[in-house]
């Protein structure tokens, strides 16, 4: 709806989405890239296909928000949670 607001509806399908909360423990280089992921479908909003661990399919997901430490010299961690996003 723009502004970053979403409308919810209580009704119908899809009114369960699944949510991962993940944590990549990699080199510096690799968490940039990860960022880099991330942010390109925050600034534009849009979804991207993953799949879960526990699934041998793959469904849209967003990811509002992340975090990103560096602990150690050439490694970072980066923190995210995918919400599942349903699509017409």
């Amino acid at each position: 709806m723009g502004d970053g607001y979403t409308q919810v509806l209580r009704f119908g399908l899809n009114q369960n989405p699944k949510e991962w909360k993940l944590k990549w423990e990699v080199s510096e280089t690799d968490a940039d890239t990860i960022e880099t992921f991330l942010n390109a479908r925050a600034e534009d909003g849009d979804t991207f296909d993953w799949q879960p661990l526990d699934s041998s399919t793959s469904y849209k997901w967003r990811c509002f928000g992340w975090n990103k430490t560096i602990s150690f010299n050439n490694r970072a961690s980066i923190s995210a949670t995918f919400t599942q996003f349903f699509e017409p």
